[in-house]
């Protein structure tokens, strides 16, 4: 069954008579506006009678009978609500190092798909690209279009949010004084010796977690140190180096099998 996010949840401004989620009960009418309206319409080819699923970035999944298709307009009648199974039990931060052409079109894509909650693209010492602003919000919203299409094909809950991209030193100034839900931080680096991902983790209480990635050509030593100061974790991922693209996914994979649901049961849960 085609499945959907209420325009409320997905990043993006929401519908002048969008629905309150928590009223989602059975009969109540949902809205489906812009890019999946006209999926809807023209592309799947959907009609009055047909049944959808959609989600209210909530975790919370309703399944939804087609009222009226039109290429600006959908809506459809709630019929039953179920619990979102697509969201680990971890909240896991990527802050990637922006890389260059459209290799982050990637990172979010397969970042959101593995099971990660947010996704900070930062400009480090090494960061090749150079944005002005309206170019950052440009690649910014894209980001958040992939991140909104990947959470509908791997089952999400909730819509993965990209942040705005930032400097790596103002991204660990705000975390220094500021309250936040970034837990634990993991630096892998290529120069990090006998402290590897898994073993860290095991030494870890299970809570929110933070994975810091460098650009091509990765991290600088002045940046590790900055981390590993305000009390990051530096290990490595084993004895090959990985691209700038392929790290961050290896690190989430560990992760959220150790600590979340990748291949067997969350923590807590008995065989």
């Amino acid at each position: 069954m085609h499945r959907f996010f209420l325009d409320s949840a997905a990043g993006f401004p929401p519908p002048a008579a969008g629905d309150d989620p928590s009223a989602l009960d059975p009969g109540a009418v949902v809205e489906l506006t812009g890019s999946d309206a006209e999926h809807i319409a023209r592309v799947l080819r959907l009609a009055r009678g047909d049944r959808i699923v959609v989600c209210d970035g909530q975790g919370s999944d309703y399944e939804a009978e087609l009222l009226t298709v039109n290429p600006a307009r959908v809506a459809a009648r709630v019929l039953s609500r179920q619990p979102s199974r697509g969201e680990p039990p971890v909240f896991l931060t990527i802050v990637q190092g922006i890389p260059k052409g459209d290799k982050m079109d990637l990172v979010v894509q397969k970042a959101v798909e593995a099971g990660a909650s947010r996704i900070v693209p930062v400009f480090t010492a090494r960061t090749v690209v150079v944005w002005d602003e309206a170019k950052s919000e440009s690649r910014w919203r894209r980001w958040q279009r992939i991140a909104y299409e990947a959470a509908k094909q791997a089952h999400r809950g909730r819509v993965p949010q990209v942040a705005p991209p930032v400097s790596l030193p103002a991204f660990l100034a705000a975390r220094g004084e500021e309250e936040d839900d970034f837990g634990h931080v993991i630096v892998p680096w290529e120069e990090a010796r006998g402290r590897g991902l898994r073993a860290v983790l095991r030494g870890l209480s299970p809570g929110p977690v933070t994975v810091l990635i460098g650009p091509e050509g990765g991290l600088s030593p002045e940046e590790v140190a900055a981390a590993e100061e305000r009390g990051a974790h530096i290990v490595t991922l084993g004895p090959r180096i990985l691209r700038t693209e392929t790290a961050g996914l290896v690190a989430a994979t560990i992760i959220l099998y150790e600590w979340g649901d990748l291949g067997g049961l969350a923590p807590g849960s008995s065989a």
